[in-house]
């Protein structure tokens, strides 16, 4: 069904259910974690013939409005496929492509070069990486209030074009992304520049991440593209950023509750069926009360979850839908890591085996749990927003 299609509720849940049962389906055969292991530590660190597969799905224009060639779904669709690759480790950069630099596409306009590039981004022949963060954390990338602040990268003005210098750190996907959104500073305020990969001036170096994908860190040194590739800039660049990196937080959401979903069924299935004295170690009260304890982290995120895709594809905006990916990301992380952590004591020694397919989920859940803020970081970003909040009140109330 298009966005054009006049839809009941009814009728979306249905759908999804259906998406749900075909991803899930689809996944389950072509992406087994098997498949993640033989995969793990060999750039580009995912399968480009899977990305393919993935593109002829439809997958990778899911979000993208019809006008460039995608199906102009919502987010709670998107979550359904992001969630059938995540519970089988599937190590494809589907949000850092699609929804993070998809997203980031379509927020610099419909016209000109950004929807040429978002139309072939949604049929899969080009995988953007978005090239945002400076500082270890990328908590330097946000102001005292929480919102996206100058990045130290400039972008200037010369005779020959837009000469881009600075350095961007923790560039996902490091490896098999051909082209990067570039965010740096501008005359004119904040500034989206379509950088290709291979331009004269800039250096890629990949740097290996626990899960066995890659990362890279990004050397812009007098690097000169086009006018034309300044996607867009001032008021516009920094809305559609904060837009499609609050979006980028919550399906990172997603594909954490995924994991945590996998890693503690398996806990369950080992608690069942592992033997001691007799007994399934499962009949233990003692490892009951810690099963439940993760099964109430797992509902929690659920519900963040669930909330947080109801509003974003009811158009929440601003502060709202900041603070609501704040939270989401906070929550999600810190359920994760507490299911993997609890999963592999319950495991007992064949849970830190790089043998057992738990390691792949643990591995999965750090670098995600890291991506773009970690649970701490969130937690700060959603108090300086509130602390926003809360004085702009104060003020109206007067």
């Amino acid at each position: 069904m298009t966005a054009s299609t006049v839809a009941t509720p009814a009728d979306r849940l249905e759908e999804r259910a259906l998406l749900r049962a075909s991803a899930t389906s689809f996944v389950g055969r072509e992406s087994p974690p098997s498949r993640s292991r033989a995969l793990r530590g060999k750039a580009p660190g995912f399968d480009l013939r899977f990305w393919a597969a993935l593109a002829q799905q439809g997958w990778t224009g899911l979000l993208a409005p019809e006008s460039v060639g995608g199906y102009g779904q919502g987010f709670a669709e998107m979550a359904e496929v992001v969630s059938a690759l995540a519970e089988q480790a599937a190590p494809e950069p589907l949000t850092p492509v699609t929804v993070f630099a998809g997203r980031l596409l379509a927020g610099c306009g419909d016209q000109g070069m950004a929807a040429g590039l978002l139309e072939q981004t949604a049929s899969g022949q080009l995988l953007p990486a978005v090239a945002w963060q400076e500082d270890p954390t990328g908590s330097a990338s946000f102001d005292s209030q929480g919102h996206p602040s100058e990045p130290a990268a400039v972008c200037a003005r010369s005779a020959s074009g837009l000469r881009l210098n600075g350095r961007k750190l923790h560039v996902r996907p490091g490896a098999g992304a051909n082209a990067y959104i570039v965010t740096a500073s501008s005359s004119e305020g904040l500034a989206l520049v379509w950088l290709p990969a291979e331009a004269v001036g800039s250096k890629r170096l990949l740097q290996g991440l626990a899960d066995g994908t890659f990362a890279a860190r990004l050397d812009l040194d007098n690097v000169v593209v086009p006018d034309s590739h300044l996607l867009a800039s001032g008021d516009r660049a920094r809305a559609a950023f904060a837009a499609a990196h609050d979006e980028a937080l919550i399906m990172t959401g997603v594909e954490l509750l995924a994991g945590g979903r996998r890693m503690l069924a398996m806990t369950l299935d080992y608690l069942r069926t592992r033997k001691q004295f007799g007994r399934p170690i499962g009949s233990y009260q003692a490892l009951q009360h810690r099963a439940v304890d993760l099964f109430i982290q797992q509902e929690l995120s659920s519900a963040v979850l669930a909330h947080a895709l109801t509003e974003l594809d009811r158009g929440i905006a601003g502060t709202e839908r900041a603070q609501l990916a704040a939270r989401v990301k906070a929550r999600c992380s810190e359920a994760a890591l507490t299911i993997a952590r609890e999963a592999v004591q319950m495991h007992g020694a064949i849970g830190v085996t790089d043998e057992h397919d738990l390691g792949l989920y643990l591995q999965r859940t750090l670098v995600l749990s890291a991506w773009l803020g970690n649970a701490a970081q969130q937690r700060r970003r959603f108090a300086a927003l509130s602390r926003r909040d809360a004085a702009g009140a104060k003020d109206s109330a007067r």
